[in-house]
């Protein structure tokens, strides 16, 4: 019995303590909704997010307003009145000053919404997919008036670069090697783009390549795409591409390529000992890019498949270039599977072989360090990714060469530069000493 009482006595100084010692409480009061929240921040996260409700239900023009406040005891509430406004209808999108074309060419790089309600999740999406979208300068606002929608967007009169170097030092030469690019952003028109490359990724090396892609032709989810490009590899042969390549776009975000290539294989003397034949050679190729809406878990997905013939001479090249992107607050991590083969009946010429190494993938290697038939890679980053990027890396690869499998690790730093960013990397080659790291800095286009 005095076991039982004591038990009792004990709960009963339990709940006392409770209520004398109980932490006030906070009350949300929304027409007829009371809701508790924990603290004075959640009572703001509660009234945006009734305010969204309603943006999302046709209601943009909401006032909230606090209409009452009373304390009972410990616990404080908090009553708001809402004015809705007038619910509106949306049935025209406009984006700024643009000819026909370019207002037809604009409405496909968002997800239009169909006639009806104001819906206020939808105009937020709209505009990050506009923000994504690098032709277009993009303001963080929309205004309403009647039934019409308007979004303050301006094509960009813009001219990128991009710039990796290094330097390379062999027995008989020494200098600065890697590319160079510029792009010319919106030219004569919204959508038109121009573009030059050179690039010398080793001493014995230098290329050009010339582009002009035409968007959207006859208004219709069709881009062409014309292009030159020209290789000079060790006073051994010369290659001139000329390319036509018409893209499909099946969204927003992702697009398939048909590609025409017509080439021309000169040599010289050295070349011809070397195995090297004057010849020229057509080309077809196919190839899809996916890319993910942006989001903490995103990426992309780019495949390419070819076939080269000439007279008596077959060779099909294929390529893989994936990546996953994960992001954490300021942290994060980027993931790439890489991945090549090319096969002919044939022995396969130098300049259908991939060249791995350099500033982008096995980072403790000089530039088309290696030349292989087939590979599959992987790239790691994980670091702090914000304005400024500071990132442990891993790169390897198991490849069709004397050495398969190499590893390469280091450090890599990058801070925006204007448009564009600048990457310094450091990277070593797991089987040679740090006294042989390799050096890449590079100025890259988003």
């Amino acid at each position: 019995m005095t076991k039982r009482l004591n038990i009792f006595l004990i709960l009963f100084l339990a709940s006392l303590a409770s209520l004398i010692f109980a932490a006030p409480e906070y009350f949300c009061v929304i027409e007829n909704d009371t809701i508790s929240v924990n603290n004075e921040k959640a009572l703001e996260s509660t009234i945006d997010n009734y305010i969204v409700s309603l943006g999302d239900q046709g209601y943009p023009h909401i006032e909230v307003i606090l209409d009452a406040y009373n304390k009972i005891n410990e616990n404080e509430y908090f009553h708001y009145r809402i004015n809705k406004g007038i619910k509106t209808m949306i049935d025209t999108v406009v984006f700024g000053d643009y000819s026909s074309r370019e207002i037809s060419l604009l409405s496909r790089y968002i997800t239009l919404p169909e006639s009806g309600a104001f819906h206020y999740s939808q105009v937020r999406d709209m505009i990050a997919e506009l923000k994504a979208n690098t032709l277009l300068d993009v303001e963080e606002r929309a205004d309403i008036y009647k039934n019409g929608i308007r979004f303050y967007t301006e094509a960009k009169q813009d001219i990128r670069f991009d710039a990796i170097a290094s330097y390379k030092q062999e027995s008989d030469r020494q200098g600065i090697i890697g590319n160079i690019s510029l792009e010319l952003i919106n030219l004569g028109g919204l959508g038109r783009l121009a573009s030059f490359y050179w690039s010398r990724p080793t001493l014995g090396v230098n290329s050009i390549d010339l582009s002009y892609t035409e968007p959207y032709i006859f208004n219709k989810p069709f881009s062409a795409k014309f292009a030159f490009s020209q290789r000079y590899q060790d006073s051994l042969y010369v290659k001139r591409d000329l390319d036509v390549s018409v893209v499909y776009h099946m969204n927003q975000r992702s697009h398939f390529i048909v590609n025409y290539v017509n080439e021309h294989i000169s040599t010289t003397n050295i070349g011809s000992d070397s195995g090297f034949v004057t010849q020229n050679r057509s080309g077809s190729n196919l190839s899809m890019l996916w890319l993910s809406k942006a989001g903490n878990i995103s990426g992309f997905v780019n495949l390419s498949s070819g076939l080269h013939f000439a007279s008596n001479q077959r060779v099909s090249r294929s390529e893989l270039n994936a990546r996953m992107i994960l992001r954490k607050s300021v942290l994060g991590a980027n993931i790439d599977i890489l991945g090549g083969y090319v096969a002919s009946e044939d022995p396969i010429a130098l300049y259908d072989q991939f060249k791995l190494g350099g500033a982008n993938f096995l980072r403790g290697a000089y530039f088309e360090q290696y030349i292989t038939n087939a590979y599959i890679g992987w790239k790691i980053e994980v670091g702090y990714f914000q304005r400024a990027h500071l990132f442990a890396f891993y790169d390897g690869v198991f490849m069709q060469h004397a050495n398969p499998i190499s590893h390469h690790v280091g450090v890599g730093f990058s801070l925006p530069a204007g448009n564009n960013r600048l990457t310094i990397a450091i990277g070593v080659n797991l089987e040679e000493s740090i006294q042989q790291a390799k050096f890449h800095l590079s100025w890259e286009m988003p």
